[in-house]
């Protein structure tokens, strides 16, 4: 009977050193293809950018081929909340999903993968690609494959070291709505998702005329709050 338990015993140690081994190479790859500077970034971006393409046989695609052009109404219009078209799986961690309108027209598709606490996804609409790297607190932004901004705390900062304020938003969970401060002043409100009512809740009011720039800006503070809607 001591024999059996000991090579029990040996059958569970060494099962659990095999399992401790491949978290620890997969932990490794994940962190590896999570760094903008590595070979394996640059794969990851680039499978996430063939899932937002009209898939070719066998995939299929819930994604729609076809964007509604982003502007003011566009931006007055969208909801907060995604439509996720795929959810992450136990060894399949990719996620797909669309922003549309109110009306439930597409205004962006996008497309990601998780690992752990580090989040990348693609996103893209009619004008611009947007990459988003969420790593613990901070979430750093590329648009059209160029840094343009880190979103930390409520604070969207320019990217680099100056990181100069682009938008504030008070993220107060008391709040309905939350206000954007956008260069010197407020310029719009943010639906707080966790107390909308309505199931399709409009992300944006404005409350004065923005820039491009401006409305641009808001769109990815949007995407960021509606990222954390349902995934």
């Amino acid at each position: 009977m001591s024999a059996l338990l000991r090579l029990l015993a040996a059958v569970l140690m060494a099962g659990l050193f095999i399992s401790g081994f491949f978290y620890f190479v997969a932990s490794l790859l994940g962190s590896l293809a999570f760094n903008p500077a590595s070979k394996a970034w640059k794969e990851l971006v680039a499978k996430l950018r063939a899932r937002l393409e009209p898939p070719k046989p066998p995939r299929k695609s819930k994604l729609p081929e076809v964007l509604t052009p982003f502007n003011t109404e566009a931006l007055t219009h969208l909801s907060l909340k995604p439509a996720f078209t795929k959810k992450t799986g136990w060894f399949d961690h990719t996620f797909e999903g669309v922003f549309n309108t109110i009306y439930r027209e597409p205004i962006m598709v996008f497309a990601g993968q998780k690992n752990g606490k580090n989040t990348v996804v693609v996103a893209k609409t009619t004008d611009h690609e947007f990459i988003f790297q969420q790593k613990a607190k901070e979430t750093h932004i590329w648009m059209d494959g160029v840094p343009v901004a880190v979103w930390i705390d409520g604070n969207l900062l320019t990217a680099g070291k100056q990181g100069k304020l682009l938008a504030k938003m008070t993220l107060d969970s008391e709040l309905r709505q939350w206000p954007v401060i956008i260069g010197q002043s407020e310029g719009a409100t943010l639906t707080n998702g966790e107390l909308a009512i309505s199931p399709i809740p409009r992300a944006v009011t404005l409350l004065r005329n923005l820039s491009k720039v401006e409305e641009e800006t808001l769109l990815v503070l949007a995407v960021l709050q509606g990222m954390k809607q349902g995934r």
